[in-house]
């Protein structure tokens, strides 16, 4: 293909035309070949095999002009006057469609003919538009459904119905009734919660020691879904879960980097490092449960300490880390505008390089470079400080 020629410029060679002198409806293309304008094609008419006309400045006549493929030796493209168009007939028996092809596409080629809407392809596009909608409607009743979807148009048919939760939780859906169950939605905002139980058995020599770790409050979604929707999600679950297909309401818990270093060798080795002769680690999730927001027991938190379980909520967590992250930004801030101060102080606001000049008006304002100019002023017109004489006698 890179060393082809394709129909139009053995045309225009075979005219006499050159790389740097050809017609203005044409052009210099990245595969070393001319190629149409945008501007030229769209005044073309294309005509399909069976007799279907196509206007090169509709939407479908694009479409025409951007087809290009190379098919077992064979450049389909407008230059050769072959671009592939999709049949809206899905006639997969067409003779006219190129040998093995995996989709129903057949070529087109310019034509002298008048355009005429009643035989177009224009036409029959609009007609299984006006049939798309119609269905449409007809499964959602005029509301959007993200489970009501179209098919790829290769296959036949317009659209389906693929009922998955997931995908109302990732659009938000707002039905206040369900296109597909026909039942009302509750749309207040909810969340899926569940606890995390870690346990760490350890073993050296006769000791044995047993240290329990429980973290609650987290939660299965980023953000808050539609409470029907969050029921549902969780019922779906419930019943795919089964110790046969060793399948878990929460498939795939917020387990940290250590959680699956230490999982890994407890039941691989049933050790872990040198100071421990038996080493055990259990993750297990408990106590799922739909809520607006995250409710405390403190009574249970109590209960739980007593016990010697270690309670940490993920909120607190959260928080925690959000305070460390502000205070590491904070501290490398405050390390940077002491460099800015340093450099202006050492070099002045003349010999200051481009650079240092822009950090020092992203992080400081006038006043205090005004400032720090002034102190690197008064500094220079001091001088030096004189060596003092070192007198033996």
């Amino acid at each position: 293909m890179n060393n082809e020629l394709n129909a139009l410029t053995q045309q225009l060679y075979a005219q006499g035309y050159t790389r740097d002198d050809h017609p203005d409806t044409v052009c210099w293309g990245d595969w070393q070949n001319f190629c149409y304008k945008w501007e030229t094609m769209l005044q073309f008419t294309w005509e399909t095999p069976c007799g279907l006309l196509i206007q090169g400045e509709s939407n479908v006549g694009r479409d025409v002009a951007v087809s290009e493929c190379f098919y077992q030796h064979i450049w389909y493209c407008p230059e050769n006057d072959n671009p592939l168009f999709r049949c809206p007939y899905q006639r997969k028996s067409c003779e006219h469609i190129p040998l093995g092809f995996p989709l129903v596409m057949c070529p087109c080629h310019r034509t002298d003919r008048a355009y005429d809407y009643a035989c177009s392809m224009e036409k029959v596009m609009a007609e299984h538009n006006r049939e798309a909608f119609k269905q449409y409607m007809e499964l959602t009743g005029g509301s959007y459904c993200a489970c009501v979807v179209g098919s790829n148009g290769y296959k036949g048919g317009y659209y389906e119905v693929k009922y998955d939760v997931m995908n109302c939780i990732q659009c938000g859906c707002k039905n206040p009734v369900c296109v597909i169950r026909k039942q009302p939605c509750n749309l207040k905002k909810a969340n899926i919660f569940y606890d995390v139980r870690r346990t760490w058995i350890t073993r050296q020599g006769f000791l044995e020691e047993k240290r329990v770790e429980v973290t609650k409050g987290l939660k299965i979604f980023d953000r808050a879904v539609a409470q029907t929707d969050a029921e549902i999600w969780l019922k779906m679950k419930e019943h795919e879960a089964s110790p046969l297909n060793n399948y878990a309401v929460i498939e795939q818990p917020k387990k940290t980097p250590e959680d699956h270093r230490q999982e890994y060798f407890s039941k691989m080795h049933r050790w872990y490092g040198d100071q421990y002769d038996y080493f055990e680690f259990r993750y297990e999730v408990e106590n799922i449960r739909i809520a607006r927001s995250e409710q405390r027991d403190l009574l249970q938190d109590l209960r739980d300490v007593a016990e010697g379980i270690e309670v940490i909520h993920a909120t607190d967590s959260l928080k925690a880390a959000k305070a460390q992250k502000r205070a590491r930004r904070e501290a490398a801030k405050a390390q940077r505008i002491r460099k800015v101060e340093k450099m202006i102080l050492t070099c002045g606001w003349d010999r200051l390089e481009d650079i240092w000049k822009r950090r020092a008006e992203k992080l400081l304002d006038d006043d205090q470079i005004a400032a720090l100019i002034r102190q690197c002023e008064a500094s220079r017109a001091k001088g030096p400080p004189e060596e003092a004489q070192i007198s033996l006698f």
